[in-house]
C-alpha cells in the first residue's frame, strides 16, 4: 500500500547550455529522495520543441544561453503553461524583475547549493500532488480504504498502530507511524512529534502544539519546538510563493 505519488516521478526539465553546470545541477537533484525523471536540453530552442502544457512539473532554466536566453524561453513557456514552476539558474541577479513578471519561483545563483534545489523540488511536488488529488491507500478493519491526502488532518500513533484523522472520520490502521511518514509527501506532512504527523494545510494555529481545523491537537516535541515552528512558517511562505 502507498500513495499514488510514490510511484509517480517528478518530471523535470533542465535547460543549460554548459554541460558541466548541467551535470552539477543533476547531481544535486539526485541527492533528493524525490523520485524524478530528468530531460536535459542544451538550448531553449531544444526545450521548446518538445514542451507542452503539463509535460513537466518543474523547469530549471539557465538565464544566459545562446540565441534564445532563459528569459525568452520562459516567455514562450508561459504562453503555453502559466502554472509550471520555473527556476532560473544564473551567475547574476540582473534579471530578477523579469523573473517576477514571468512568475518564476526563484533564482538559483551559481554555484548552486543543495538546499535551494531541494526547496524547488518540494514546491513542485506540492503543486503536483494538490493538482492530481493524490491519495493514501490503507486497510482498516480488513477493508481497503483510499483517503485523499487533502482530507487528512493529522495522524496519531497508538500502541504500534495508527489513527488517521479526517474532518468527518477517523481510520485505524496497523501501519506504523514510521511507515506512514515514508509514504506522505514533505514538506506538506510534518512529523511534529514521535506520535504525530501533521498535514500543514489543516493547521488552524500554533501554540505549544498544533491546533487543527477540527479542533484536534497534534503535539509538538518540546525539544524540537522552534525547529518545527520554523518548518511550518517556511511551508506557509513556500506555498504562498507557489500560488502567486
Amino acid at each position: 500500500m502507498g500513495t499514488e505519488t510514490e510511484s509517480i516521478a517528478l518530471r523535470i526539465a533542465l535547460c543549460e547550455d554548459t554541460p558541466s553546470d548541467a551535470e552539477s545541477l543533476k547531481t544535486l537533484i539526485e541527492l533528493s529522495k524525490t523520485p524524478f525523471t530528468l530531460d536535459t536540453f542544451l538550448s531553449g530552442e531544444a526545450l521548446l520543441e518538445v514542451f507542452a502544457k503539463g509535460s513537466y512539473d518543474l523547469v530549471f532554466l539557465d538565464v544566459y544561453m545562446g540565441a534564445l536566453s532563459g528569459i525568452q524561453t520562459a516567455e514562450k513557456i508561459r504562453d503555453v503553461d502559466t502554472q509550471v514552476p520555473i527556476v532560473f539558474t544564473t551567475t547574476s541577479e540582473d534579471f530578477t524583475r523579469e523573473g517576477y513578471r514571468l512568475n518564476a519561483y526563484k533564482y538559483l545563483l551559481k554555484p548552486i547549493v543543495e538546499e535551494d534545489v531541494l526547496d524547488a523540488l518540494d514546491l513542485a511536488t506540492l503543486k503536483r500532488d494538490k493538482a492530481q488529488g493524490a491519495t493514501l491507500a490503507i486497510v482498516t478493519d480488513n477493508i481497503p480504504v483510499v483517503i485523499p491526502l487533502s482530507d487528512i488532518l493529522y495522524i496519531e500513533a497508538l500502541n504500534r498502530k495508527s489513527q488517521i484523522y479526517t474532518m468527518n472520520e477517523a481510520y485505524a490502521t496497523t501501519m506504523t507511524i514510521e511507515d506512514l511518514y515514508k509514504l506522505l509527501p514533505s514538506p506538506r506532512f510534518l512529523r511534529s512529534h514521535r506520535s504525530f504527523i501533521v498535514n500543514l494545510d489543516h493547521v488552524d494555529e500554533v501554540a505549544d502544539d498544533f491546533i487543527m481545523d477540527n479542533g484536534g491537537i497534534a503535539y509538538i516535541a518540546v525539544k524540537s519546538h522552534r525547529k518545527i515552528k520554523h518548518a511550518y512558517e517556511d511551508y506557509l511562505f513556500s506555498t504562498a510563493r507557489g500560488d502567486e
